[in-house]
Formats: structure tokens, C-alpha cells, sequence
């Protein structure tokens, strides 16, 4: 044990709690001065999390002790540390400026500091009861930040969904709780054994534990209250990814050796699919950029949560944390995305293609990604018997490399564009693919072990890459009355009907 970092870590951990509970209360604070402090905090958090991360890597993981509830940071915490006071430091320097003026500032600052410190409690929690109790302080602190404009009654509304959906996911984890600690006394996440967990009570309390985590990352049927929340400031929007929407994969990685069985591991793979193909869909037909930003974080948490409940675990983290930096840098962009908008639609429009060259196109645009992955598969020796459950979500990166092709390739047209895009595939899958396994090396001690087998890996991501290529199909197609109906479809699912009649009557001070 290195009890020269126990100081460090207990410090990493309360001082943006400390901070939150000063900027709630001390008025002189409030604004730019509160704004700055909690991005300072944050920053300091952010950079402990790099030196432990270091440490860890070398040595032994740093433990602690607060108020009783023990605390550790070993690989896999180090990671998931770096992504929270990472996405909180940015997010609140840039709600300095954002906010500058605005009165609920320093609101907002209590609010994220207070959320920080419950998120990374909720990665460092050495014991089942510290864990929900962060779980349940993150997700108060939410609904805090999520009601600083209680005026409007948009907010209000997505006050009262969110609360909802996350009270049914607390009770359903404080219940888990209740359960394991009464059947096996208090619970150690480090030294948790599923050879150890048996009795008629496992299914159960694993199925409580998912149903909190389908709650927390707004999966069916609880995906209602993430759209919901869009008329919160966009720094709460981009606060979310720091360990708030994705905590459910943080759940279930952390409590692995509980979830994996059979009954679990359906419920998560359903509601993973289900809500991964709705988000998918939804997104498409949204007209704001805000709404297509949450309803894309919904499907790409239901991908998340499908790689647990496939037991990918290391898959699972690194597109926690890959999607939590990027989703929560496009939520602040979106008023830049705007304005670009805006002004590409005043261009003149481009030139029309052809049948048979939008066709050459298309099989382009398939083929080079696919290409691509192989070659640097190769490249990197990937050898096929290796990691053969995780190669089969390189279905999904063949279909964003598709994506990026076609949009590239209908704007450059020619050979020369053509091997241009070939080697900037190739270029980007080589750094992708050893990306994936140089974090799931440096993950490997912290992680359970993959529990999912080579053949329903493949046949889930099969499954789900065809709905996703049919929709993709169907969208490119001239319309027809199926199209239109599926369009209007898809509208009216994706519409949040206000929880109340206070719409009517407007907002009131």
C-alpha cells in the first residue's frame, strides 16, 4: 500500500464536495468567482487522476478511508477518474463564460462540483453500500442541476421525468443492497467472486441491478427522461458524460461477477438493442441539433450497455470513455454546429449523382472501410482466434468508416479521392484497432473476464447491423407511402408530450 497517495486521494475525492457546499452557500462566490473555483477544483482532480493513473500502472492500487467507506483506485478507477474531472474541467470552464451573468451560476457550480465528487465515489467505492450511495448523491445532484431554470416549464418537466426514472432505479439498487448485504453481509467489489455468489437470491438482485442501470442511461423503458432535459443549460447537457448517463455500464462492469446471470444478461442485451436501434431511428428524423445529440447519446449507451450484457467488458470502458469526451464536446459545439449550418445552407447545393454513380459510390464507401479494418487487423497481428467476441463490434466501426467514406466521397469525387480516403482509412484503423488493445491490456487486471461466447457475440452484432443498414437504406430511398409512414412514425415516438398542463399557461417567476 502507498499511504504517501492516501492524502492525495482523499483530497481528490471530498474537495469538490467541500467546494460545492461553499458555493451554495457563500453569496460573495456566486458567478465568475464560483465558475472559476469549481473549474480549478476540477482541474486538480483531473491531474491526481493522471499521476495516480501513472502509479497504478507501475505499482499497486492507492486506498483510503472516508467516513468509514473505504475508497480505491486501481486501473480501471484511474481511467474512469480521468474521464469525470476531465469532462467536468472543461465543462465548467466553459460554462464561465456561458453562464457569465447569469444569476443560477453559481448553482450550477455547486451542482457540478457536487456531481463530480458523487461520480468519482461511484468509480472508487470499495464497497457495495459506498457505491449506491454515490450512485443515489449523483443522481440528486442531476436533478439539482437540472431544475436551475424551475421557471420554465420544460424544465419542470424534465425535473419530473428524470426524477422518476432514476427514484424507480434507486429503490431497485437500494433493494439489491438490502438483499446482498442481508444474504452475504457487507459486500467487498474487490474481492467479489462469482464462484462465491450462489442461492436462490442472485438472479434477483442481479436483475434489481440492471433494471438501475437501464434507469441511469436512459434505456427502454425508462429513455423518456434524457430527451426531457434539453431545456437544462448545455453545460449540463455536456455534464452528463462525466459519469451520469454512461453510469450504467460503471455499474454493471464494477458489479460484473453479480450481473452474469442468464437472466440478467437478457434483460441487459433486450433493453441494449431495443434502445440502440429507437435512438438510432429517432435521431435521424430530429430537425434541432440538441435533439439529435441526446437521442445519438441514447443509442450509444444502449450499445454500451449490449456490450455488458454481452460480458465485452473491455469494450464496454473504452467506449465509455471515448463516447463520454466526444458526446460531451459536440454538446458544447452546438451552437457552432448551428451557425455552420446555417451557413452551408446558403451554398449552392451540390451536384446531383447520378444512379450509377451514387451505386459506385456506395460500394466504395462499403468496401474501403471494410478493407481497412482487415489491413490493420494484419498489421497489428490481431490474430483471428484472439479476442474473437470483441472483433464482431468491429461491425459497427466498419459502418462508421462506411458513413465517413460516403459523406467524403460525395464531395471529392476521382481516383485521387478514392486513395485519399483509402489511406486515411487504413491510417485511422491502425490507430484504432491499437488503441482497443493497448487499453485492454492496460484494463486486463482491473477487469472481470469476457463471458460472452464467439457465436452470439457475432449473431447480436449481426442482428443489430442489419436493422441499422435497413434503416439506412430506407432513409436514402426515394419517398413512398411506407417511407412517409415510417417518417411520421418515427416523429411522434420521438415527441415528448409535456408531463403536465402548466404548458398551457406559461412560465411563472
Amino acid at each position: 500500500m502507498l499511504t504517501s497517495w492516501n492524502p492525495l486521494l482523499a483530497m481528490m475525492l471530498t474537495a469538490p464536495a467541500t467546494f460545492a457546499l461553499v458555493a451554495a452557500v457563500c453569496k460573495p462566490l456566486s458567478g465568475r468567482a464560483a465558475g472559476r473555483g469549481g473549474a480549478l477544483v476540477a482541474g486538480f482532480g483531473f491531474l491526481a487522476a493522471a499521476a495516480m493513473a501513472v502509479n497504478v500502472g507501475r505499482e499497486v492500487p492507492v486506498t483510503a478511508t472516508l467516513g468509514g467507506l473505504g475508497v480505491t483506485v486501481d486501473r480501471l478507477a484511474a481511467v474512469l477518474l480521468l474521464l469525470v474531472f476531465g469532462v467536468s474541467t472543461v465543462v465548467q470552464v466553459f460554462a464561465i463564460r456561458y453562464l457569465a451573468g447569469d444569476r443560477r451560476a453559481g448553482w450550477f457550480t455547486a451542482g457540478a462540483s457536487l456531481l463530480t465528487s458523487a461520480s468519482a465515489g461511484l468509480v472508487t467505492a470499495t464497497t457495495l453500500i459506498g457505491l449506491a450511495i454515490s450512485w443515489t448523491i449523483a443522481g440528486i445532484a442531476l436533478c439539482l442541476l437540472l431544475g436551475m431554470y424551475w421557471h420554465l416549464p420544460a424544465a419542470r418537466d424534465g425535473v419530473r421525468r428524470t426524477a422518476t426514472a432514476f427514484v424507480i432505479g434507486d429503490l431497485a439498487l437500494w433493494a439489491a443492497v438490502v438483499l446482498a448485504t442481508a444474504h452475504w453481509g457487507l459486500v467487498d467489489l474487490l474481492a467479489l467472486n462469482a464462484a462465491d455468489l450462489a442461492g436462490p437470491l442472485v438472479p434477483l438482485i442481479a436483475c434489481l441491478v440492471v433494471i438501475a442501470a437501464l434507469s441511469r442511461s436512459a434505456q427502454w423503458p425508462f429513455h423518456r427522461w434524457l430527451p426531457a432535459t434539453l431545456a437544462a443549460p448545455t453545460p449540463v447537457s455536456a455534464l452528463l458524460h462525466a459519469g451520469v448517463v454512461n453510469a450504467g455500464g460503471i455499474l454493471l462492469v464494477r458489479l460484473a461477477p453479480l450481473v452474469s446471470t442468464d437472466a440478467a444478461r437478457i434483460l441487459t442485451i433486450a433493453a441494449g438493442a431495443a434502445t440502440l436501434t429507437y435512438g438510432a431511428v429517432v435521431m435521424l428524423v430530429k430537425a434541432d441539433v440538441k435533439g439529435a445529440l441526446a437521442n445519438s447519446t441514447m443509442a450509444q449507451m444502449g450499445f454500451m450497455i449490449l456490450t455488458c450484457g454481452l460480458g465485452l467488458w473491455a469494450a464496454t470502458i473504452f467506449h465509455l470513455v471515448a463516447h463520454g469526451f466526444y458526446k460531451a464536446t459536440l454538446f458544447l459545439s452546438s451552437g457552432s454546429a448551428i451557425a455552420q449550418r446555417r451557413r452551408a445552407s446558403a451554398r449552392p447545393p451540390a451536384r446531383a449523382m447520378s444512379r450509377r454513380r451514387r451505386a459506385l459510390t456506395a460500394l466504395t464507401a462499403s468496401v474501403l472501410p471494410a478493407l481497412a479494418l482487415y489491413a490493420a487487423a494484419q498489421a497489428i497481428s490481431l490474430a483471428p482466434g484472439q479476442h474473437t467476441a470483441e472483433q464482431a463490434l468491429l461491425a459497427f466501426a466498419w459502418a462508421t468508416g462506411a458513413t465517413v467514406t460516403w459523406g467524403w466521397l460525395t464531395r471529392r469525387r476521382g481516383i485521387a479521392a478514392g486513395i485519399a480516403a483509402a489511406t486515411l482509412l487504413f491510417a485511422a484503423a491502425i490507430a484504432y484497432l491499437g488503441l482497443i488493445t493497448a487499453v485492454g491490456h492496460f484494463l486486463a487486471p482491473s477487469l472481470p473476464t469476457p463471458t460472452a461466447p464467439a457465436a452470439l457475440a457475432w449473431s447480436v452484432a449481426a442482428a443489430v447491423s442489419a436493422v441499422l443498414a435497413g434503416l439506412a437504406v430506407l432513409r436514402r430511398m426515394p419517398a413512398t407511402a411506407i417511407h412517409r409512414a415510417i417518417y411520421a412514425r418515427a416523429i411522434s415516438t420521438g415527441y415528448i408530450a409535456p408531463s403536465s398542463p402548466t404548458h398551457l399557461t406559461g412560465a411563472r417567476s
